[in-house]
């Protein structure tokens, strides 16, 4: 594992604009960074000029190497894959690696895939599924009914280390079964459902670190960090970065 490979979600700081959370998290040393395109309060807007993003990257020396795409519904399938599809592009045009494919539900992230991937498969992005904690991609069972049922290999899988361990799910078996299907990893320390810093979970993350490198992984860890003492956040963000930077120091 090389240090390169850690990028950092703003779902850590929701509250934070652009501009301070860009600020705030190239001061702890990271450089890659994942975007969301709702609920935080650094959300890009996918339907502007994606130029604008890039330069504030550049004023930041971050890179944006992840993508939050918005969900497609059931209800309103056609508007809603194209707003997909046009986030994607967007995507691509940041120089984005990995986009977060979504739905409202399990049997629309089925029907609407290959609609989804036959449009952006002149794009230069890896389209993702992903668990998520009360979402319809909650346990293991949720991510093999969902990949099985697209049944596509330019379909790839995020191995979501936290909230695989929040229903009780440990990463070894969710990543035995995604194998070399996972092209994006989520990292968080857990006690139980909540966050913690990193070293004072239950997680292995030495040995996910470990597994990951012995199975051929080069791509992105990203990390996250959801703590109940929510001011101590960018403290705990470089904490774990130095955390993962030991690790990778210790291993060459």
């Amino acid at each position: 594992m090389k240090i390169e490979q850690v990028a950092v979600s703003p779902c850590s700081n929701p509250e934070m604009g652009l501009d301070d959370v860009l600020s705030a998290y190239a001061s702890l040393g990271y450089k890659h960074f994942e975007v969301f395109t709702s609920w935080t309060n650094s959300a890009f807007d996918y339907h502007t000029d994606p130029q604008a993003y890039l330069k504030k990257g550049q004023q930041f020396s971050m890179v944006y190497t992840s993508f939050h795409l918005p969900p497609i519904t059931a209800d309103g399938l056609t508007d809603s894959l194209q707003e997909a599809i046009t986030a994607a592009r967007f995507a691509e045009a940041m120089g984005v690696e990995i986009v977060l494919y979504k739905a409202h539900d399990r049997a629309t992230y089925i029907n609407a895939a290959p609609a989804f991937l036959n449009a952006i498969e002149d794009l230069h992005v890896i389209p993702v599924i992903q668990n998520h904690y009360g979402s319809a991609l909650s346990t293991l069972d949720d991510m093999k009914s969902v990949f099985e049922g697209i049944g596509d290999p330019r379909m790839r899988t995020l191995l979501e280390v936290g909230h695989f361990h929040s229903v009780g799910v440990d990463w070894r078996k969710a990543a035995e079964y995604l194998g070399d299907s996972v092209a994006l990893v989520h990292i968080k320390d857990q006690i139980g459902q909540q966050s913690v810093p990193f070293g004072q979970g239950e997680i292995d993350l030495h040995g996910l670190f470990q597994s990951m490198d012995e199975n051929g992984y080069e791509g992105r860890y990203v990390i996250e960090m959801e703590v109940r003492d929510k001011e101590n956040t960018l403290a705990y963000l470089a904490d774990a970065h130095k955390y993962v930077l030991d690790y990778c120091e210790e291993g060459t």
